[in-house]
C-alpha cells in the first residue's frame, strides 16, 4: 500500500520572526487558510489517507503535530535531535515494514508551494506504480524554467518507460547547486531537472540499500523500532545515528539504479521572505501587504502585520515583519543572511526572540 512520510523537523529560520522555536515555518499559515503541513497532507489525500501517513517532527512538537493534523499520536514520531533526512527515512521504512511488507513510501518536505496540487497528484501515482514494479526509488524532478542557483540538479540520462503518460528517465547523477554560468548550461540542455527532495521508494527496497550503505545507523534504528525505546534512552541511542541527507547516505550509491519523472507543478521549496512575496499577489505598485498597511510612494515591498498599522512612505524592495514582540525589517536583497541575524540572536542569548 501507499504510504507518506512528512519530514517536518526543520526550523525554517530565514522565515524569522514569524518562524520561531515555538513554532517553525511548516506550522506557519502564509498563502492559505492552512498551514504548510495541512497543505502538504491535503494534496496527497486521494492517494495516501490519513491513517497510512508517518510524521517525523522535533520531539517538542509531537504532541501539537498529532492534534494539529488529526491523527492518531502513533503516526508522529518525535526526534530528539535533528539527524537529517536518511535516518527519518529509514527509520519510517522499519516502522512501517513492521505491519506491511508491501509498503512503498512517499518522502515529502512539509513546507513547499505547489501551484498545480492535482498534477502533482497524477504525477506522485505514477511514481508510486513505477516504485512498486521496479524497487528502485523514483524521484520527481521539476522541469526548471531559469537558471536558478539555489537548488540543486537531477541530470537525467535515457528514457527507461512510460507510466499514466507520464515518461520516466534513468537518471544519471545528482549535482550540488551550480554557480550562475553552470546553471545556465544545465537550463540550455534540457536534460536537468531541480531537485525538490521528492522520493518514492519501497520500504523494503530502501532498508536493503541502508543496510549496505548505513549499516550501523540501521542497526541503532531497528533497536529504538523493536523495542520501541524511548526517553532518555531514545536520546542516547539516536546521538550515536550518522547525520546525512538521503541523497548523500543512499542516493549518491545508486548510479544508474534510481528514475526521475520530470513534472511542471509550479513548484517552489520557499525559501526566505523574499521568495513568499514573488507568489503572492502584489497591487499596482508590486507590494504585497498581508494585515493593516498604509503606503504612499512604495513599491516592491512585502509587509506581515498581526494588527498594528504599519505606514511607508516612499520605502521600496524591503520585508518587514511585525510578530507582536519582534519586528524585522530588512531588504529583499538580505533576505537569504536572516538566518544570520538567527544565529547572533542565539549568540546574545536572546531566547525570547528565538
Amino acid at each position: 500500500m501507499n504510504y507518506a512520510l512528512i519530514m517536518a523537523g526543520g526550523s525554517g529560520t530565514r522565515f524569522w520572526p514569524a518562524s520561531r522555536k515555538a513554532l517553525p515555518k511548516q506550522f506557519l499559515k502564509l498563502w492559505s487558510k492552512e498551514t504548510l503541513i495541512e497543505e502538504t497532507c491535503s494534496r496527497i489525500r486521494k492517494l495516501v489517507p490519513k491513517n497510512r501517513l508517518e510524521v517525523f517532527t522535533q520531539a517538542s512538537k509531537a504532541g501539537w503535530v498529532a492534534k494539529h493534523l488529526k491523527i492518531a499520536s502513533s503516526q508522529v514520531v518525535g526526534e530528539p535531535m535533528g539527524r537529517n533526512t536518511a535516518p527519518c527515512a529509514i527509520w519510517a521504512a522499519l516502522r512501517l515494514l513492521k505491519k506491511d511488507p508491501d509498503a512503498v513510501i512517499a518522502i515529502l518536505p512539509s513546507d513547499h508551494f505547489i501551484g498545480k496540487p492535482k498534477q502533482f497528484e497524477k504525477a506522485l501515482k505514477a511514481a508510486y506504480a513505477v516504485a512498486q514494479k521496479t524497487g528502485q526509488p523514483v524521484t520527481l524532478g521539476i522541469q526548471p524554467d531559469s537558471p536558478h542557483t539555489g537548488y540543486g540538479y537531477l541530470e537525467l540520462q535515457s528514457k527507461k518507460t512510460t507510466q499514466d503518460s507520464f515518461s520516466v528517465y534513468q537518471l544519471k547523477q545528482f549535482h550540488e547547486k551550480p554557480d550562475a554560468k553552470k546553471a545556465a548550461s544545465f537550463l540550455k540542455s534540457g536534460k536537468f531537472l531541480w531537485n525538490a527532495g521528492i522520493f518514492v521508494w519501497r520500504a523494503d527496497e530502501l532498508v536493503k540499500c541502508a543496510e549496505k550503505y548505513l549499516p550501523k545507523s540501521v542497526e541503532i534504528l531497528r533497536k529504538i523500532v523493536n523495542e520501541k525505546i524511548s526517553g532518555k534512552k531514545l536520546t542516547e541511542l539516536f546521538s550515536r545515528v550518522e547525520s546525512i541527507s538521503i541523497d548523500y547516505g543512499l542516493m549518491e550509491h545508486l548510479k544508474g539504479k534510481i528514475l526521475s519523472i520530470p513534472v511542471s507543478v509550479d513548484w517552489n521549496d520557499v525559501g526566505n521572505w523574499s521568495t513568499l512575496a514573488k507568489l503572492l499577489k502584489q497591487d499596482r505598485d508590486g507590494n504585497v501587504f498581508q494585515g493593516n498597511v498604509v503606503a504612499v510612494r512604495s513599491r516592491s515591498n512585502f509587509v506581515r502585520t498581526q494588527g498594528k498599522p504599519v505606514a511607508l512612505v516612499g520605502v521600496k524592495d524591503m520585508v518587514i515583519v511585525d510578530a507582536g514582540d519582534v519586528f524585522l525589517v530588512c531588504p529583499k536583497s538580505e533576505t537569504e543572511s536572516i538566518r544570520d541575524l538567527v544565529h547572533e540572536l542565539d549568540k546574545r542569548n536572546m531566547k525570547g526572540c528565538l
